[in-house]
């Protein structure tokens, strides 16, 4: 009877502690979540190759000229994207697209990072991760600008005098939710690139365009006929940064490293300021 009695409590001992030992299904799927790795980083740099996503038509951010008979697109968020590509100690490679699909080639894997003077919007952060704000000391980022025909600048000086307009905007930029929401019954034409929106504002196709700040005053300053107004506009964003795909924490952390640097030492303000440089000669 004492050996039966010694073997049953020995026996529940055992099955108590190895039922202790066995976390549930929900346990180790918590546990798989916690211990899954973030390999936005070193997967780039296994590659030795950093994917960038931009729409080479914003100068002095990002445009395309003929270096050495060639045909490369430069500008400051390039020369910013060769800095990261640096510190990672990968090359760099530009992959050329229409800003409305960079978002989606970003969450299909097919760029690492989006760098094209994207704002950080309360409805991109929900589906993209971004990079801390970036640009001059002086002014983090100027915004966005309405642009018309300088013949009639004196007929747009508010928001109200847009009314029932025609408005030409980029497809899927914050200056669609701009003209959506702040704009009194607009008449919205849609366009991938910049230059045709330029392009339907100088043929008259439309009454006034939205662009970002310092975009705006790069076609301004190549087109004599355009004026950038200060008709103000609410902006609801966190900055211009770089766009990643959800969960990419050690990618953001490593460019965001990067970037402070960058304006921290004053690199930021040369490199942008050497860019507009060159767009302002190109213009010449």
């Amino acid at each position: 009877m004492k050996k039966f009695l010694k073997f049953t409590i020995c026996t529940l001992i055992t099955i108590t502690l190895f039922g202790c030992s066995q976390p549930s299904t929900k346990e180790k799927q918590t546990t798989n979540e916690q211990v899954k790795e973030d390999n936005s980083l070193s997967k780039v740099q296994e590659r030795g190759e950093l994917i960038i996503g931009t729409s080479a038509d914003f100068a002095p951010r990002e445009f395309h000229m003929m270096v050495d008979g060639k045909d490369t697109i430069v500008g400051y968020d390039i020369d910013i994207a060769k800095e990261i590509a640096n510190d990672m100690g990968v090359e760099l490679k530009v992959q050329d697209m229409s800003f409305d699909g960079l978002l989606t080639a970003l969450n299909a894997g097919k760029v690492d990072m989006v760098i094209a003077g994207m704002a950080a919007t309360p409805e991109r952060l929900e589906a993209v991760d971004f990079s801390i704000p970036y640009g001059k000391s002086t002014d983090i980022s100027e915004g966005q600008k309405i642009v018309v025909r300088k013949e009639d600048k004196d007929l747009y000086t508010s928001i109200e005098s847009l009314t029932d307009k025609k408005l030409g905007v980029q497809k899927a930029g914050l200056q669609e939710e701009i003209a959506k929401t702040q704009v009194s019954n607009a008449k919205i034409t849609y366009l991938t690139k910049i230059p045709n929106m330029v392009m339907e504002l100088q043929t008259k196709k439309v009454d006034a365009i939205i662009l970002s700040g310092d975009v705006a005053k790069n076609y301004a300053n190549k087109n004599p006929e355009l004026y950038v107004t200060d008709i103000p506009l609410i902006q609801e964003t966190e900055g211009v940064g770089i766009a990643f795909k959800k969960g990419s924490t050690a990618l953001v952390e490593q460019t965001n490293s990067t970037l402070q640097k960058l304006m921290d030492n004053g690199t930021m303000d040369e490199i942008i300021e050497k860019n507009e440089k060159i767009v302002e000669d190109l213009n010449n």
